[in-house]
């Protein structure tokens, strides 16, 4: 069986840590242009015709 050493795991703990940074900034991103699409949306109303 594998028995990880402490290299290893502090590897796959910086691994991790990459990981989360770059799902949180993805996540970021797509809120920010979420929000942007949202507020163009209420800027630039379509015009109704009577």
């Amino acid at each position: 069986m594998f028995q990880p050493d402490a290299n290893t795991m502090e590897n796959f703990r910086w691994a991790l840590y990459v990981l989360m940074q770059g799902m949180g900034g993805v996540f970021l991103f797509m809120g920010i242009f979420y929000l942007l699409i949202w507020a163009l949306g209420k800027i630039f109303k379509p015009k109704t015709r009577p």
